[in-house]
C-alpha cells in the first residue's frame, strides 16, 4: 500500500482547472504540485517518481488528491478561465513613427 507524503488532500475544486484533466471516460489526470508532471492517481494518491534531477525522489510523490468534480464541472470551469483569459489579452501593438535616419557625418562636414 502505498504512502502519502503527510501534506494535507488536494482538491480537484481547488485547483486551476488547467492543472487537472477529467475527460468523460477516461482517468483523472493530475499535475504533480512540485515538477509539474502529469500523473494518474491511484487510489486517491500520485504515484511516485523521480524529481527534475533524476537521481531524487519529487517531494510531490504521495500526494493525496480528492476528485470532487464532475466531468461537465470542470469543462465549464475551464471553459470560464480560457474566457477570462481571453479579456486579459492585451490589443494589437500600434507602434509609432521611427524616428528621422541622422544625416552620414560626410554631409555634415560640407554644410558647416
Amino acid at each position: 500500500m502505498s504512502r502519502h507524503n503527510g501534506r494535507p488532500p488536494l482538491a480537484a475544486s481547488e485547483l486551476t482547472p488547467s492543472l487537472i484533466m477529467l475527460t468523460p471516460g477516461t482517468l483523472a489526470v493530475v499535475t504533480c504540485p512540485d515538477c509539474g508532471t502529469w500523473r494518474v492517481p491511484g487510489r486517491g494518491i500520485l504515484p511516485a517518481h523521480r524529481a527534475a534531477d533524476g537521481i531524487t525522489r519529487c517531494a510531490g510523490s504521495g500526494q493525496r488528491v480528492r476528485i470532487d468534480l464532475t466531468a461537465a464541472e470542470w469543462r465549464a470551469r475551464l471553459d470560464a478561465a480560457v474566457r477570462e483569459a481571453g479579456l486579459r489579452r492585451g490589443s494589437r501593438v500600434h507602434r509609432g513613427a521611427r524616428p528621422p535616419v541622422a544625416p552620414p557625418v560626410f554631409r555634415i562636414a560640407r554644410a558647416a
